[in-house]
């Protein structure tokens, strides 16, 4: 899950400032909400990581 988030975070800032260089106004929005899903899903994945660090760390 870990490598999840990196990876996750690292193609969704690539993305969003590729979506900042292009013309094309729909493709923009194609980059960006895409971009903007991936940085939610790198949020989501590190917010399960630590919740099951702190888990075993209780148990």
């Amino acid at each position: 899950m870990k490598a999840l988030s990196i990876i996750c975070y690292a193609i969704g800032c690539i993305l969003l400032i590729i979506s900042c260089f292009t013309v094309n106004v729909s493709l923009t929005w194609w980059l960006g909400g895409i971009a903007v899903v991936l940085l939610i899903g790198g949020c989501i994945f590190q917010f399960n990581v630590v919740k099951k660090k702190q888990y075993f760390n209780r148990h």
